[in-house]
This record gives structure tokens, sequence and C-alpha cells, in this order.
């Protein structure tokens, strides 16, 4: 995956959200993943003294799969159906295998791109079906412009050119890593601070 030239400051509200509001979303969460928290580590260790950017605690590392809606217009009622589809879906995908190597720069994060790409858009696929046989395809939250396909490391609190960004990830030795996944969460979401934060509601075992 190539770098992006220039950064923008990832600190902005998207549609629709704003201090205090929720989320319901479904993600993968990744703290509990020893060799990528390394990696995570060895990257966010060599970024300390960059300038422009803002590291994601290790405890918040995810990939966001499928958001939902704001807990203010998505019912509680709604949340045991959600689960209950995404059981039904998820039965035949099997628990996901992941890789993570090199680092690159993306318009708002310094992130490690999942591999393959195409699971995470397999499972984002089955997921979004499965919301949408309970809540509607109109209720679902519009396709976002990049899907997530990556653990964010860092966001970029500037705006600029990317080049001292590049340079430090490429001069970072690493070694690859992969990370064995058994689960989709249900999560309600906030994104009061520089790194989105959640509550666990449920978890959707993957192959069960």
């Amino acid at each position: 995956m190539p770098h992006a030239d220039q950064v923008r400051n990832h600190a902005r509200w998207r549609p629709g959200w704003h201090a205090g509001r929720t989320g319901y979303a479904w993600l993968l969460p990744l703290s509990d993943q020893p060799g990528l928290r390394k990696l995570v580590n060895d990257y966010q260790y060599a970024l300390r003294d960059l300038p422009g950017f803002d590291l994601v605690p290790l405890e918040w590392m995810h990939i966001l799969v499928q958001e939902i809606g704001f807990t203010d217009e998505v019912d509680e009622d709604q949340l045991k159906p959600l689960l209950a589809a995404a059981r039904t879906r998820l039965s035949t995908v099997l628990p996901l295998t992941l890789a993570f190597h090199h680092a690159v720069v993306l318009p708002e994060s310094l992130s490690l791109p999942a591999e393959p790409r195409s699971t995470v858009l397999e499972l984002r696929a089955a997921v979004r079906e499965a919301t949408a046989e309970v809540l509607g395809e109109a209720a679902l939250p519009p396709e976002p412009e990049d899907i997530d396909k990556h653990v964010s490391l860092a966001h970029s609190i500037t705006d600029g050119p990317a080049i001292f960004a590049i340079a430090t990830l490429s001069a970072t030795p690493v070694e690859p890593v992969t990370a064995k996944i058994p689960a989709l969460s249900l999560v309600k979401l906030t994104r009061d601070h520089s790194s989105s934060e959640w509550e666990t509601i449920a978890e959707v075992p993957l192959g069960s």
C-alpha cells in the first residue's frame, strides 16, 4: 500500500457526531494480541518525538467493521435480533488470521494494514447484510470513503507533508506478526477523545 504524500487533521467531528453522543458498532478489538502489541510498541517508540501525531493507546487498538447507528436512534430492543442475525451469518465464517508488518501513512493516520484485506472486506459484507436484515438497508450509515482495513498507530493532528512520518516508519526495524481473532464485538462507541473508545455489549464467535 503506498504512502500518502500529505496528512490532514483527524480531529474533527464526523457527520452526526458531537460531544457525548455514542453509537453502536461492530468491531474487532485487538489489544489482547501480544505480537501485535509489540509491533505497535516498536513503531510508537520510534514515533514518540515526531510532532503532529497523537499515538493511539494500546487498549483501543481495533479494526472498525461496521457502524450500526447512534444509540439515541437505534432501539435497545433491536440489539438481540442484531446479535441473532450476526450469529447466523457468521456461523460459517472461520476465525480470522490477519498479518501485520509495514506501517503506512494514510491521509489522517499512521496505520498497519491488515492482510489479506479481502478477509476484512468479506467479514464486513457478512456483518452489513446481517445488520440490514434487522434495521433495513436504508437505516445503515452510508459506506465510508475508506473502509477500515488497518489498525491505527497514531492520528494526525495537523495538516502538512508526510515526508518525516514516511522516513520514520521506513527507518524502524520491525518483524511481521499474525493475529488470530476468534470473535466480533458489538460495542457502544464514543469519539469524544482523539481515538475511538468503547464499551463491549456482546461478542459473536466466528465459526460457532
